[in-house]
């Protein structure tokens, strides 16, 4: 047990002369100086460097917006393109054999908006009211011919 406390007061004693010396030396005040000032040259270093690779990236990414700009506008270009008349009328045409109707061909459809509700067997009637108006009127002489289709592919 000797032998460990006088260890103990050994290594007490060198870590405080150390201490002391390290105070008493004029060596300490220049080197905390001289660390400072390279520490705060890294620092600056660093910094300098993180900023010219944010201005690095802030320039790729400029260039991507003018790149997507530019196929916007292009995209832009291309649907007033394929949105001409002439060409949808040209493939109508061509591609899906359609032709032009005359004007007693065409029908405008409307909705009154301001039908009463009706309820229960009301609604039912409404719409076999509806269908029967829809339906192909069929006369006797067409019925006995077994024409009855006729009138459809024409």
């Amino acid at each position: 047990m000797k032998i460990s406390v006088q260890r103990y007061r050994a290594t007490g004693n060198l870590k405080n002369s150390l201490k002391k010396r390290l105070v008493s030396s004029r060596s300490l005040i220049p080197a905390l100086i001289v660390s400072s000032i390279i520490l705060l040259a890294c620092l600056h270093i660093w910094q300098r460097v993180y900023v010219m690779g944010l201005v690095k990236e802030v320039s790729v990414l400029e260039k991507e917006n003018k790149n997507l700009k530019d196929l916007v506008k292009k995209t832009r270009v291309e649907i007033v393109e394929l949105s001409r008349l002439s060409r949808i009328e040209k493939i109508a045409v061509e591609e899906l054999g359609l032709t032009r109707t005359s004007s007693e061909n065409l029908f405008t459809l409307s909705v009154n908006r301001e039908e009463k509700k009706s309820e229960g067997l009301d609604d039912v009637v409404t719409s076999l009211k509806k269908i029967a108006d829809n339906l192909p009127v069929l006369n006797e002489t067409k019925a006995a011919t077994n024409s009855i289709f006729e009138s459809d592919e024409e």
